[in-house]
């Protein structure tokens, strides 16, 4: 029996909702940051995990081909709440998030790059001048929050390089696949009509899914905004993402892209 991580988020729900129908498998639910850790640790044999996830530990990894978390413009769920601009945010204190590995980074880096600087980063929300959320909590913010000032760190990421963001990867277990290939082929293929379906009727979800705070409407408009491909142009995104995060140290060296074939 496969064991599969479920992001605990709305992004990924219209692929969930139909994955759960699935009897054969067992799915263990977390935040990004510690389904990272469970897949690792190898409690788990894949998982939608935090693309810079991948790239720290790809030689133990092997990724299901065509399938991501991703966004080409916005996103609307990673997204910088701050009291004043961001290219003022020199020298202030911005709280990142402990859910994710891969937004914390594409912020620093956004920073650097964009407006040449780092604040000073911390762990508590209090006393912060900017809060740097994802998945839910960031989107709930987005229609119910008082801030004066709202980046979505996707549209910043697209203004700067042309190009998607690749936020979560499908990640395998190398040693999993090998020890529970067939298992892996049927979910390969399953996985691949559930996400050509994803979208085909998001008002049929609404019957199972609501959330505090959101409209029915807020909540679809969410999941079209949700990318679920992973093309040759998505990948480009995901090469020069880990281009910048090898430049600032999050990771050893840029891996290569090897898919489960």
């Amino acid at each position: 029996m496969l064991v599969i991580g479920q992001i605990d988020y709305a992004n990924v729900y219209p692929i969930f909702h139909q994955l759960n129908k699935h009897k054969e498998y067992k799915f263990v639910k977390g935040v990004p940051s510690y389904l990272n850790t469970a897949l690792r640790e190898g409690v788990i044999d894949l998982s939608p995990c935090s693309s810079i996830e991948y790239a720290k530990s790809f030689e133990d990894y092997i990724l299901i081909p065509g399938i991501s978390i991703s966004s080409t413009d916005r996103v609307k769920s990673v997204m910088l709440y701050s009291d004043v601009p961001i290219e003022e945010l020199k020298g202030r204190k911005v709280f990142l998030t402990g859910e994710s590995g891969t937004s914390v980074v594409l912020f620093r880096i956004l920073v650097s790059e964009m407006y040449g600087f780092q604040p000073e980063f911390t762990d508590q929300q209090e006393g912060a001048d900017g809060k740097v959320l994802i998945g839910d909590k960031a989107l709930f913010e987005l229609y119910n929050g008082q801030n004066k000032y709202i980046y979505d760190l996707c549209t910043l990421w697209n203004a700067f390089t042309g190009l998607p963001f690749v936020f979560a990867l499908w990640i395998a277990r190398k040693e999993s696949v090998a020890a529970k290939r067939a298992d892996f082929e049927l979910f390969a293929s399953q996985l691949e009509e559930i996400k050509k379906d994803s979208k085909s009727n998001l008002a049929a979800l609404l019957d199972h899914y609501s959330m505090k705070g959101l409209t029915s409407y807020q909540i679809i408009d969410y999941w079209e905004t949700m990318d679920y491909s992973l093309s040759d142009r998505h990948v480009q995104g995901l090469l020069r993402f880990y281009s910048y995060a090898r430049k600032y140290g999050a990771i050893k060296e840029v891996p290569p892209i090897n898919f489960f074939v």
